[in-house]
């Protein structure tokens, strides 16, 4: 009896007939071809012999997992010889089918949405390998794949060909989505859609449920008169040490204290951070990375240009020039008190690259900011606070201070020299000043009612 794998089992009884090997006895001719695993069965319970084969390992196109089992089919004749004769020709169609769904799986598994992702996930993965941040970025878009809870890995249309996904698969997948997640997930999937587009021309990848967007606010900023205030509150704080000018040995002797982050330095350096934020329009996760060498004076036009080495997504990288009179003072001032090269913004925290935890300059920062705020601004709430509000303000007061920034072509310039887009200033800035200034100028115009005023009364 031919030998079999650990996997196949005890194949070893007695009431099996290996149909090679008795050749003779069944009246089959050497010509014959069939697998020499093929074995007659008696069953206890079946008066018939049952066509017993195992593929090959590599002919087989059933996922094993613990333990593969052959494949059986009854003969339907209790004769020995015309058993065999019907086991053979049930052997070679299964071969067929064996050829022909392993020919499909590898189809499949080459035009399904998981071999595009690895190709999308490996563009991604290298196009910021070289980012500070890269780590983060990597890890959250892997999520978007394997995540537990809203991977499009874990759905059933994953594993099958990109042109068999119905709408349906993808709007199943949506309504488990939450109003955040399915923005992410429709910029994921389309990109695989994309990457598949070659493979299949001339198909029509379904369409993507309606994405019904949250509803705009008006985005947290300070007044001109609360950044003040809150300015002098962190100087106060600071004991007048950020605003003073000073070397970088004086800044690296002031008081600090690891276990206390209400400290001395901790307070300068949310100062500078506010300021480079404000003057030169950074997101958030622009703080922790900023390098002195990407900035370069141009001391003619009293102005310091950023280069901005990480920007947001796949835009190309831009420049961002401080536009008030006061940053360029401001912006000397801080040089001289940081080493040649090294972190703009809390130089003394280390960073994930050099061994520090993940965004602790970022959480360091807000912790202060919402600490200085509950201090001097007492009807704000302290969840819109955060280093984002700094970004929101500096587009605020920039557009309220010269409107002309809003208006084309200036705000084609002015959205780009800011990293974002002119649109993204119209809807999020200029139509609300827009709207606040045509109501107060309104207000001027409008005359007060007799019925509404207060009518002394008379004794």
């Amino acid at each position: 009896m031919a030998s079999s794998s650990v996997m196949d089992g005890n194949l070893n009884e007695r009431t099996w007939i290996n149909i090679s090997d008795s050749r003779s006895e069944l009246g089959l001719g050497n010509r014959v071809s069939f697998p020499t695993n093929l074995y007659l069965k008696k069953r206890v319970n079946s008066p018939y012999f049952y066509a017993t084969w195992m593929p090959d390992l590599e002919e087989d196109y059933r996922v094993a997992t613990k333990k593969r089992r052959p494949l059986e089919s009854s003969t339907g004749t209790a004769d020995a010889r015309q058993a065999s004769l019907n086991a053979i020709t049930w052997v070679k169609e299964k071969q067929k089918d064996c050829v022909y769904k392993i020919n499909e799986i590898v189809e499949t598994k080459s035009k399904c949405l998981e071999y595009y992702w690895d190709e999308h996930f490996e563009k991604y993965t290298s196009a910021r390998s070289k980012n500070s941040s890269a780590k983060q970025q990597i890890r959250d878009e892997r999520n978007k794949w394997f995540s537990p809870t809203y991977g499009i890995g874990k759905e059933q249309f994953s594993k099958i060909r990109v042109d068999q996904i119905s709408k349906k698969d993808i709007d199943d997948y949506f309504r488990t989505l939450s109003s955040g997640m399915k923005s992410q997930q429709k910029t994921v999937l389309k990109s695989l859609f994309d990457i598949a587009e070659p493979d299949f021309i001339g198909h029509s990848f379904p369409s993507f449920p309606k994405i019904d967007g949250v509803q705009e606010e008006q985005v947290k900023h300070f007044e001109s008169d609360e950044f003040e205030t809150l300015m002098n509150t962190i100087i106060q704080l600071s004991g007048g040490a950020a605003k003073r000018e000073m070397s970088f040995e004086e800044y690296n002797h002031l008081e600090y204290n690891e276990f206390n982050r209400q400290n001395q330095r901790n307070w300068v350096d949310l100062y500078d951070a506010i300021l480079v934020n404000y003057f030169f329009f950074l997101r958030p996760q622009d703080v922790p990375r900023l390098q002195i060498k990407w900035f370069t004076e141009v001391p003619e036009h009293g102005e310091f240009v950023i280069r901005n080495k990480e920007p947001k997504g796949d835009r190309r990288i831009e420049k961002t020039r401080n536009m008030r009179p006061d940053a360029y003072p401001f912006f000397r001032r801080l040089l001289k008190r940081r080493p040649d090269e090294g972190w703009v913004n809390s130089p003394f925290i280390k960073r994930p690259i050099d061994g520090g935890a993940e965004k602790y300059v970022l959480r360091t920062l807000n912790f202060l900011l919402k600490k200085a705020v509950d201090k001097c601004l007492p009807n704000w709430d302290l969840l819109d606070v955060n280093m984002k509000t700094i970004r929101h303000t500096s587009f605020r007061h920039h557009l309220e201070d010269d409107m002309t920034l809003g208006t084309y072509p200036n705000i084609v310039d002015f959205a780009s020299n800011g990293l974002t887009s002119p649109d993204m200033l119209q809807k999020t800035y200029i139509n609300y000043i827009s709207r606040e200034r045509t109501l107060r100028e309104s207000k001027k115009n409008m005359r007060s009612s007799n019925y509404s005023l207060v009518k002394r009364v008379s004794r």
